[in-house]
Parts: C-alpha cells; structure tokens; sequence
C-alpha cells in the first residue's frame, strides 16, 4: 500500500527518530535532535507530532507493531494452544529481550519513570488479546479445552495477557526470571490444563 505524503513524512520522522532514541535515551534526546536526523525543520516536524513524547511512541508503537508480526508468524492453527502459547510468548520475549540490549540507554530512563514505562509496555494491548482469543476458539474447535462462552473466552484472552504482560514487565524493567523462556512451556501447559 502506497503510503500518502503526510504519512511517508511522518514515517520517515519516525524512522530517524528510531536511531536517535537508540542513540542517546529517552531523556537526552531534544525534539531538535530528531530534525536534524531526520532532515526536516522544526515546524514540519512539530505539524506532526507536539513533542518528543508523541515520537517515542510513535517510535514504540512502530517496534512493537513489528514484534507482534513476528510473534504471530509462530502461532498455527493445527497446534495445541499450550504449544501456540509457548511459541507466541517465547518469540515476543526473545523479540522484546533484543529490543531492551539495543535500547539499553531508552529503557534505563524508563526505569527512573515508571508511569511511562507501564503506559508503553500496554501498546498494542488489544491485538495480542484477539491472537489469543484466536487460540482460544481453536483449543475448542479441536475439543483440547472445555466449551467456553464467546464472552469468557474474551475474559480469558484478556487475563492470559495481562497475566504474560506483569512477567513481560518484570522482565524488562527489573530483569527478573532470566530464563523465563524455559519456564512458558511449564505455564502454558498449567493454563491449558486447567480449562479441560
């Protein structure tokens, strides 16, 4: 799809400000920064986004749109949902693990504002529900868990996630459970257990 100019601008602002925020952090960086690397004055820059904290999550909601693809290229229909779990999660934490080491000086800022931290990391929060309510309606499709009603397997979607996203935060604010991988496997086969 043929992006339009405001969008191809605005792309292009956000793909120079990727490099700066790799760069220098969250807080070091200046809205001047992001023009100069992205070659474009002040005002265009300011037309589109009212201040570095609308690039950043420009910038967040970007990666984690690419993280998400990836993750749901690991997902099949014809798997388990324990087995989808594990793979789905696995690839977001080995995704969202290379993000941290890459914008290490980013998350070290983030660290030291929690409030924005938390807001981040809630990005794209209704799109992994629908992969996992998605799961869900295989699992029984395919008779692996017990019937469940299109509202609580909505309920379960959304607490698998919030669930995954406290260990996801744990993980990337405090580096906590460094072999988290190892143990998805052990908690995906708990939560489908638990609904035969």
């Amino acid at each position: 799809m043929k992006l339009s100019k405001e969008e191809q601008i605005k792309e292009e602002i956000v793909t120079a400000a990727i490099g700066v925020f790799e760069s220098y952090g969250f807080t070091r960086v200046s809205m001047q920064d992001i023009s100069k690397a992205g070659k474009k004055g002040r005002t265009t820059l300011y037309y589109y986004f009212g201040n570095k904290t609308e690039v950043f999550d420009a910038v967040v909601e970007k990666l984690c749109l690419q993280i998400f693809d990836t993750c749901q290229g690991v997902i099949d229909p014809n798997a388990s949902m324990s087995t989808n779990l594990e793979n789905f999660y696995t690839k977001k934490l080995q995704e969202i693990k290379f993000l941290t080491k890459k914008y290490h000086l980013v998350l070290e800022d983030l660290k030291q504002q929690p409030g924005l931290a938390a807001a981040k990391t809630r990005v794209l929060l209704e799109e992994e529900g629908s992969v996992i309510y998605k799961m869900i309606r295989w699992a029984i499709e395919k008779k692996e868990i017990a019937e469940l009603t299109e509202a609580d397997s909505r309920f379960l979607a959304e607490t698998i996630v919030t669930a995954f996203k406290s260990f996801e935060q744990e993980i990337i604010l405090f580096n906590r459970f460094p072999d988290m991988e190892a143990k998805l496997s052990w908690i995906s086969q708990i939560f489908c257990k638990g609904l035969k």
